[in-house]
């Protein structure tokens, strides 16, 4: 009978009279045979940016190794194919050819000019061993002739040059700023780089450069009006960097040479002319001078050349580019020389990727003409492709894009070779990372205990794991989800690291687990393109905007 409250039955009323089974499922144990192979794959569905706080499971050894990642769903990349019969990059099966003659580079001892410790260059011991310890043991013959050029080593000339990606530009750079550094006895120097990652990844590289390198400094001081000098007990070199978002508490009386932003060193330079000790300012490295045609930041470098060559003092500016145009045009108007050259010491081929096809290019700006021409289908009478990506079977890589990515990338990979990928956008840059580590090959378990020692590395850390990284780094692929500035052209697999993305503590571990082979592609966006060093086989450029805005034939 029905219990009722006040005559009637309510909702209360009627649940107190049912009855339930309950099978505590929690409590269980199954044997291993009856557990679904489904609950120990990740569904990749979920792992987008819509879903980034989704629950990744990873298949556990029972013998208590550490967990690995062979329970992901796997896809198989694309095989790529030539169009003849002839070797080429592209080809998976075939032995590229040696990428240049290194015979044809005259050794040291044929010119003896190829060598930093040569007397014309006037540099001290320390400094000539510690470029040969970081791998520099001889110059280009273009870096000589550049070097050696009237009034640059003295500082009495400027300079503006241009040579191709990986010529060793920034080598002369460092020659004459450091020249100029330790030729005078308060001698400063300000070096301008675009990105903040750069100018984080040129700090280290300084400071090794010039670690145990003394000179002699004299500082002006003054006692109830009488000037002296004395000498300064710290006789290093000091480095220091200014950045947004910086912590440093340097002021311009406390460095040697000052690694700065375009914002910071306009500001380094008016508190020079303040203090009246812009007198000390010795030389000016412009890097990546082709911005100064920037729609947003162009003015900042601008502004900063206009200051420098007003001075009553002359200070050495030297401006360098890979993409100059009008090398001639800006060395007028800069008062400087110009030297131009066109040596690769690894040439660079070009390819654009289009609907599954490769069509070789000569140039960047070849490259930018025809991805401009890529609406609708591809005339086939303007290029015939060198090869081409077969279609894929995985609903994955229906796209086109999509599948040549994960070819390219994973091609490269296979081999042995490192590859970057560029992506216009931070959450194309993870979809495409985790793309690519489901297509990796597997690898050995020497191999997998490196890359689980970099997911211990970055777990550490006060900002601790990324989740997908903890998925796609067993596989040898990382990613940069920021807006950051490092430098490379070639194909891999990163995302850049700056505002809102990984930490430089980060960027450091990936980095070096990258040079160390441990890591094998990198996916960023194409902002990281500006400023890294990361040495790479092939270098992919998903699609031709970064952002919403168009890629120009410069970022090519």
């Amino acid at each position: 009978m029905t219990q009722t409250t006040n005559g009637f039955s309510t909702s209360m009323d009627i649940a107190r009279q049912k009855s339930y089974t309950l099978i505590p499922h929690a409590g269980l144990k199954r044997p291993l045979e009856q557990v679904s192979v489904a609950e120990t794959q990740v569904d990749w569905d979920d792992l987008g940016p819509a879903n980034p706080s989704a629950r990744h499971v990873l298949a556990v050894p029972l013998s208590g190794q550490r967990p690995t990642s062979t329970g992901l769903n796997r896809i198989t990349a694309s095989k790529i194919r030539d169009a003849d019969s002839e070797a080429t990059d592209f080809d998976g099966n075939a032995t590229p050819a040696r990428p240049f003659d290194i015979t044809s580079i005259p050794s040291s001892s044929l010119n003896p000019l190829l060598t930093l410790s040569h007397p014309r260059y006037g540099l001290p011991e320390s400094l000539v061993k510690n470029f040969a310890s970081m791998g520099i043991k001889t110059i280009y013959p273009w870096q000589s002739s550049c070097l050696l050029g009237r009034g640059l080593l003295t500082g009495e000339k400027n300079l503006v040059y241009t040579a191709p990606t990986g010529g060793g530009k920034s080598l002369v750079a460092d020659v004459l700023m450091l020249k100029k550094v330790l030729g005078s006895p308060n001698a400063k120097a300000i070096l301008v780089l675009p990105y903040v990652a750069l100018v984080q990844e040129k700090i280290t590289w300084l400071r090794k450069v010039v670690e145990g390198v003394n000179k002699d400094l004299l500082i002006s001081s003054s006692v109830a009006g009488n000037k002296y000098s004395r000498l300064r007990k710290d006789r290093s070199i000091r480095v220091v960097g200014f950045f947004g978002g910086s912590k440093t508490r340097a002021a311009w009386g406390d460095v040697d040479i000052a690694v700065c932003t375009f914002e910071k060193a306009n500001m380094l330079v008016n508190t020079a002319i303040e203090q009246c000790t812009i007198s000390d300012l010795g030389v000016v490295i412009l890097d990546e001078l082709h911005m100064i045609d920037d729609d947003h930041r162009g003015y900042l470098m601008e502004l900063l050349a206009t200051k420098l060559l007003s001075l009553e003092r002359s200070v050495q500016i030297v401006g360098m580019s890979a993409t100059l145009p009008n090398t001639q045009l800006l060395a007028k108007w800069l008062d400087a020389k110009y030297y131009e050259s066109k040596y690769k010491p690894v040439p660079i081929k070009e390819f654009l990727v289009y609907d599954n096809s490769i069509y070789p290019l000569s140039t960047p700006s070849a490259v930018f003409r025809a991805a401009s021409q890529c609406h609708g289908p591809w005339p086939s009478q303007l290029m015939i492709p060198s090869g081409t990506i077969e279609a894929s079977t995985y609903k994955e890589l229906h796209s086109p894009s999509k599948n040549s990515v994960v070819a390219l990338a994973v091609d490269a990979a296979s081999r042995g070779y490192g590859a970057l990928v560029f992506c216009s956008s931070r959450d194309t840059c993870q979809t495409n990372a985790h793309l690519i580590s489901r297509a990796m090959p597997e690898y050995d378990s020497k191999t997998l205990a490196a890359r689980q020692d970099i997911i211990h590395d970055l777990s550490i850390l006060a900002v601790g794991l990324d989740e997908s990284l903890g998925i796609t780094i067993p596989k040898g692929v990382a990613f940069h989800r920021t807006c950051l500035s490092m430098p490379t052209r070639i194909i891999l697999s990163f995302s850049p690291m700056t505002d809102a993305g990984l930490a430089a503590e980060e960027r450091e571990i990936l980095a070096r687990a990258y040079d160390n082979r441990i890591i094998l592609v990198i996916v960023a966006t194409c902002s990281l393109a500006a400023g890294i060093n990361l040495p790479a086989r092939r270098v992919i450029i998903d699609g031709t905007r970064m952002g919403r805005d168009a890629i120009a034939p410069a970022m090519l």
